[in-house]
């Protein structure tokens, strides 16, 4: 089943990277790592040019890093969130 995010298209300029760090296999990543399988690859699809890195790293607990033009940069924390709460996150950072 394809998800589509069609809100996602015209994420601002201004961002430059979109960084999602999770646990490969811990509890509070699930939402991370069913994030990253099922809109990921709509969501570079939709952004080309955008870099959008996702990072592994055993005992973690997973964030959502955003880094602007002018060298800004936030995190949010996604600690067991789900992915439709992860994708409202990354709208929020693509505003």
């Amino acid at each position: 089943m394809r998800v589509s995010l069609p809100r996602l298209v015209n994420l601002t300029s201004k961002l430059k990277e979109l960084r999602i760090v999770l646990d490969p296999s811990g509890d509070t990543s699930k939402g991370a790592r069913d994030f990253v399988q099922k809109f990921y690859p709509n969501l570079k699809k939709d952004n080309p040019n955008l870099p959008i890195l996702v990072r592994e790293c055993s005992g973690i607990q997973p964030r959502l890093y955003a880094r602007y033009e002018n060298g800004k940069e936030i995190s949010l924390p996604l600690t067991n969130q789900a992915a439709p709460d992860i994708q409202k996150n990354v709208e929020a950072v693509g505003k």
